[in-house]
């Protein structure tokens, strides 16, 4: 379940084309595109030991009409994370047990954005999580789905935005928990000199069905990175750290993350 709540998202949209760099996760891509974002994390000081996550972030962009576009995103996550059977109905206290490595749940997003050259930017959509883990520490047993916005405002050196999904289960294992969970992919991005920039893209959580201080994480900090090109296509190159500044009990207080974005062809 913590996997999921660091939804990923969302580098989700930290993307770029050849034309403007677009390395904080706010801006569109090309109409078509296509760009592949990895996210490599490791999470540390959690009570039951720390994890690594790899986030495969595909983000594929398809004119609908000369005034509109459809921005697809999907979250696809390798874990290797300490194990137990998670809590169920009958006992919801988690059973410890050993390391696991796997498949997380597969998360998509649709988000319909107008065409337009003004700095301030939006799209809505939905969401939708499927219950493919690998192992059920990985996952949440559940099918969720909900709506989804994004806001992006651009001026000069300077790309700040969010997008954000809020998530109910609908089906899946009657045994394991609901899902009633926000999440939130802050985007601050500053442009230096040389293809350098300043990044901050906190995941923020909220489960609204855990109790009175245990329902938000918030993690603070930021990072490095660089833009290059490999083969006459854009890549760009992070490195960034985050201290959960709130945090429910047992949960991890650091973590780091490295960063990877390609451009590929269409």
């Amino acid at each position: 379940m913590r996997l999921l709540l660091s939804f990923l998202l969302l580098t989700v949209l930290a993307t770029e084309s050849q034309a403007e760099d677009d390395t904080d996760g706010t801006r569109r891509l090309p109409a078509p595109g296509f760009a592949l974002p990895i996210e490599i994390e490791r999470d540390s000081g959690a009570n039951n030991g720390d994890a690594t996550i790899i986030r495969f972030l595909p983000v594929y962009s398809l004119p609908i009409h000369r005034d509109w576009r459809l921005v697809n995103l999907d979250l696809v996550t390798l874990a290797d994370a300490p194990g137990g059977v998670p809590g169920r109905a009958s006992n919801p206290n988690p059973v410890p047990g050993p390391r696991v490595f796997g498949l997380s749940d597969w998360i998509h997003v649709s988000l319909l954005e107008p065409e337009s050259s003004s700095a301030f930017l939006w799209g809505v959509g939905a969401a939708l999580s499927v219950p493919t883990a690998t192992d059920e520490v990985l996952g949440s047993g559940k099918w969720a789905a909900g709506p989804a916005l994004r806001l992006t405002y651009r001026s000069g050196p300077w790309n700040v935005g969010a997008i954000a999904a809020q998530r109910w289960s609908f089906a899946g294992d009657s045994d394991r928990g609901d899902i009633n969970q926000l999440m939130i992919r802050g985007a601050l991005r500053y442009g230096l000199p040389h293809d350098w920039f300043l990044l901050s893209a906190p995941i923020i959580n909220a489960n609204w069905d855990a109790a009175s201080g245990q329902r938000w994480l918030v993690p603070l900090g930021g990072g490095l990175g660089r833009t290059f090109e490999i083969a006459s296509r854009r890549w760009a190159l992070s490195l960034q750290g985050y201290y959960n500044a709130v945090r429910p009990s047992g949960a991890p207080d650091w973590t780091v993350r490295l960063g990877i974005i390609a451009v590929l062809p269409f």
